[in-house]
Parts: C-alpha cells; sequence; structure tokens
C-alpha cells in the first residue's frame, strides 16, 4: 500500500525501512533462514528489527532528533525544511548506515563463530559456471547416455532462480565410457535439462587452446 499521508510515509520510514535495509544486508552476507522464506515471516523479522532500532535511536539521541522535527512548529516537519541537508544526512545514517553495518557486524561474528562458510552464490549450479571460461562439457544423463560439447561465448546457461538448464554451442559424440570421439557433423549446438544430468564435468582445453573461444 502506498503511504496516503505525512503520517504514514513517517511510519513507513522509521518502523519499516531501517528493518528492510538491516534483512537485506544480513540476508546477502548469512542467508536466507528456513523460517523466513515466506513473505509474511520475512516482513514481521523486518518491523521488529526496525522497532529494535528505533528504540535505540530514541534512547541515545531521542531529545536531539525531537528537535529536528520541530514539533511545536505549526506545520509537520518544520525542522526538517528548516535544515533538509542535516536532516537528510541523518536520515540515511538511520536508515540505512546504521542497519546496514549492524547486519555486517552481525554477519561477521556469525561467519567467525561458524565452522561452515556461507557462499552468497544461490546455487551449486550457479557456483559450478560462475566466472567460468570456454571449456569443454561432459555429462552423464539419468539415462545412462552421455553428452558433451563445447561451452563457449554463443552457449548459454541458466541463473537462478529459474530451472538449471544448458545449452552447449556444439555438440560431440561421446564414448561409452564418456570420453569425445569427435564433433557431430553439422552441429549447432545441444540442449540439456540440469534435472535430467546425474554428473556434470568440466574440462579445461589443452594448454594451447586456452585463452581462445574455438575449440577446434
Amino acid at each position: 500500500m502506498v503511504p496516503g499521508t505525512v503520517q504514514q510515509l513517517t511510519i513507513l520510514l522509521v518502523l519499516v525501512l531501517p528493518g528492510v535495509f538491516y534483512q537485506a544486508v544480513r540476508e546477502r552476507l548469512s542467508g536466507v533462514r528456513a523460517a523466513e522464506n515466506e513473505p509474511q515471516n520475512r516482513l514481521v523479522r523486518a518491523i521488529a528489527a526496525g522497532a529494535l532500532l528505533d528504540g535505540v535511536y530514541a534512547v541515545v539521541a531521542g531529545p536531539w532528533l525531537v528537535e529536528l522535527l520541530g514539533p511545536t512548529a505549526p506545520t509537520p516537519f518544520a525542522g526538517v525544511g528548516q535544515h533538509p541537508r542535516l536532516a537528510g544526512l541523518t536520515g540515511l545514517l538511520l536508515v540505512v548506515v546504521v542497519p546496514s553495518a549492524v547486519a555486517w557486524a552481525e554477519g561477521w561474528w556469525v561467519r567467525r563463530r561458524s565452522q561452515a562458510r556461507y557462499e552468497p552464490t544461490p546455487t551449486a549450479w550457479d557456483a559450478l559456471f560462475h566466472g567460468t571460461g570456454s571449456c569443454f562439457v561432459r555429462m552423464r544423463l539419468k539415462s545412462g547416455l552421455w553428452v558433451g560439447g563445447w561451452l563457449g561465448s554463443r552457449s548459454a546457461v541458466s541463473a537462478y532462480p529459474h530451472p538449471g538448464d544448458l545449452y552447449l554451442q556444439t555438440q560431440y559424440r561421446m564414448g561409452p565410457d564418456g570420453s569425445f570421439v569427435g564433433r557431430v557433423p553439422g552441429s549447432a549446438g545441444t540442449y540439456v535439462k540440469a534435472a535430467d544430468i546425474e554428473v556434470l564435468e568440466l574440462l579445461r582445453p589443452p594448454a594451447k587452446e586456452e585463452g581462445t573461444d574455438d575449440e577446434s
């Protein structure tokens, strides 16, 4: 719902946004917790985090913030109009910087105490192909059939949240043991769904061909 009054906008800024920035940074560093997969649970946590931060702001700088808003003026937020730069800096600090810093500190502390390291790449499929240059790809399908080809600049790999699939620009004939036999004559590529793959392997080209995008 879009805020319709100054009071509603104030509630949104003061109560929700600090928690939203906190949660966004925390999820980036530590991942989404299982209990927060539902949107309503994430909203509740964001509001709770925002309310906690607001309480800290009130204790630390409550009188100064009230003075900045100018509650005794005839119009709401008169103090903001009189000191727009200070108000903007204060809003940026309290809504964005402090919540993000708290989330970063929490993530740092959790990573320091945890034996396992969180990888922000959403899936192993994305991690496998992230930053991968041109290479050969060898796959054994669930049917037992071997499929292989060349992953080059004209190939394509899906990314989260889309279902995993792969387009290889050139297909190769494969031996019963998964060895590459040779190019499929006239091949314009092959498409494979990740759900059909049992084993997938990336193979670097020979040293003399590295740095090129031509598998020949």
